[in-house]
């Protein structure tokens, strides 16, 4: 038993140097530079060594992008949890978001230029990077649901969204705790206009108009906010 505790000890340390190397080379030469051969450069390693730990090139990466996602969701939850009330939270974990972004330009990059998994997709067939970004999500998605039934924010009718978009956002509605198809249209309406302002800002879209991106992603935050019946931060 102690020789297999041994072993799974170093082995699991093995595994954290690699994705170390993995990220590293992700920093200096973007996703094309995390190739086996790469990393096992890095590590003074053969390549087929690699393999007694990771499967393939796609399972490294997989793997790197959970532990990723897992980090800036760490790093939200912990903002959000030192809200007052679920206002303060909601721009707490929108405003860190960006910030963790615009320090990690490159991990956000392999991290979101991914798709993201069907919320109803069983468990056991996600790969580790798919669950990983479920739980991301969950920190925002949760949140807003808190505030919509806490105090319902005004959403569109169905018949303003029409029937083919309706029946959609309807079939998510357990997804989004309960939420109607009009509060789950405003919840991806803000959520993708947000996420919108921190893609473009992260990869340079937005310095020919704006010298101080933050101020109008804080501009943006208070509207929506307001929208949905929160108290805003200060401008």
């Amino acid at each position: 038993m102690e020789l297999s505790t041994r072993r799974d000890r170093r082995r699991a340390e093995a595994v954290v140097e690699i994705k170390s190397a993995a990220r590293k080379l992700l920093v200096e030469g973007g996703a094309p530079a995390i190739g086996l051969r790469a990393v096992a450069r890095e590590l003074n390693l053969s390549a087929p060594a690699l393999y007694r730990y990771f499967a393939s090139h796609d399972d490294l990466v997989s793997a790197l992008v959970a532990d990723l996602y897992d980090e800036l969701t760490a790093f939200l939850i912990e903002l959000r949890d030192t809200g007052a009330d679920l206002g303060e939270q909601l721009f707490l974990i929108a405003g860190g978001l960006r910030d963790w972004a615009l320090a990690h330009p490159a991990e956000f990059g392999l991290m979101f230029g991914s798709p993201v998994p069907d919320p109803e997709a069983v468990e056991h067939e996600l790969t580790p990077s798919h669950q990983a970004a479920m739980r991301f999500g969950a920190v925002f998605k949760d949140l807003v649901a808190q505030v919509y039934w806490q105090r319902p924010f005004p959403s569109p009718p169905d018949a303003e969204l029409g029937p083919e978009l309706v029946a959609q956002l309807e079939q998510k509605s357990e997804f989004f705790d309960g939420m109607p198809a009009g509060a789950i249209y405003l919840s991806l309406t803000y959520w993708t206009r947000l996420y919108g302002l921190i893609c473009m800002e992260v990869f340079g879209q937005l310095h020919w108009a704006l010298e101080d991106a933050g101020a109008y992603f804080d501009a943006q935050l208070r509207e929506i906010g307001q929208a949905l019946g929160l108290d805003c931060p200060p401008g």
